[in-house]
């Protein structure tokens, strides 16, 4: 059985918002759809792309939605906090003071990371360089940080092709 995958929230953010690399992403999920790969992301990531649709002027969107018609939604569980604390404490470890406040987002990032490792997750997508380098930071062994970019091109067929002109009239 193939090992799942993991979403991060930028992930999703380049769909709905459009992005240049949102049909990447869209090659992806037809090549993970066909070969029957799970993805999931956290309820994080809920929180993260919800902040899109409530800003001042917008329509609000239902995200919550469109995120789960694309993955498995996970709570977070005692085994996911414990593990994105260790992980941030880590971060801490590793930093001088003055630098700690500087990546707010630095605790969601700690528990996608951690979701995907309690869910035991070969792949974790992410958009976010920042992100993508945790692994080396954090040493982390049996996950695979990458861009969400599909693994086989897509086949090059035609927009349209005119059928030609029958000889035999």
């Amino acid at each position: 059985m193939t090992r799942p995958v993991y979403f991060d929230s930028s992930v999703f953010l380049s769909i709905f918002t459009g992005d240049a690399s949102a049909a990447k992403i869209k090659d992806l999920l037809k090549e993970l759809k066909k070969d029957k790969v799970r993805i999931y992301t956290s309820i994080v990531t809920i929180q993260e792309v919800s902040v899109l649709s409530y800003r001042k002027g917008t329509k609000a969107e239902d995200n919550y939605t469109k995120v789960d018609k694309l993955a498995r939604i996970e709570g977070v569980t005692k085994e996911v906090a414990l593990t994105a604390a260790k992980l941030e404490a880590n971060i801490i470890d590793q930093t001088q003071k003055k630098d700690r406040e500087d990546n707010k987002r630095r605790k969601w990032d700690c528990f996608h990371i951690a979701t995907a490792m309690t869910l035991d997750c070969g792949v974790f997508y992410s958009c976010d360089e920042k992100q993508l380098k945790r692994k080396d930071q954090f040493n982390i062994a049996g996950i695979i940080f990458m861009p969400p970019e599909p693994s086989k091109p897509p086949l090059p067929f035609p927009a349209t092709q005119k059928q030609p002109a029958n000889p035999i009239q």
